[in-house]
Parts: C-alpha cells; structure tokens; sequence
C-alpha cells in the first residue's frame, strides 16, 4: 500500500491507497492535484531517508512513489 501524508495544523493526516486498484489510484490522483491546486509541496520519499521535491513545473501524480508527503506553503502574517 502506498500512502499520502498530510500535513497540518494537528499534526498530518494519512491516507492509504492501493496501486494496483484502478479506483484507488484514481482517488490517489485526484487528491494529489487538488493538494497541488491548493498550494501543498509534495516530497516523494526516497529510499536512505532521502526525498525529493519536485520543481513546480514537473509537478504531477507519480504512481509508482510508495510515499509522498504534503507540506503546506508557508504563509507570512
């Protein structure tokens, strides 16, 4: 299983979803692109505690990462 990480103001929320299902994956791409649209950073984990963080224009659901983890932009105040 692959997840989606969420992070937020309580801490993140985690969402699971099954590669090989092609409805799970299809929910798995919509949250994506609307994580995406609502100004989240996604960082796809690589292996050795390594992850990798997509330039804005090469942004899009990768169906083979086992782990992505959303961040929320930063806001000034």
């Amino acid at each position: 299983m692959a997840r989606h990480l969420i992070m937020d103001p309580s801490g993140h929320s985690t969402f699971q979803f099954d590669k090989n299902d092609a409805s799970s994956l299809a929910e798995a791409e919509r949250r994506y692109n609307d994580l995406i649209g609502k100004g989240y950073i996604p960082a796809e984990v690589r292996g050795g505690g390594t992850h990798r963080v997509p330039d804005p224009s090469q942004r899009s659901f990768d169906p083979e990462a086992d782990e992505t983890i959303f961040i929320p932009a930063l806001r000034g105040g």
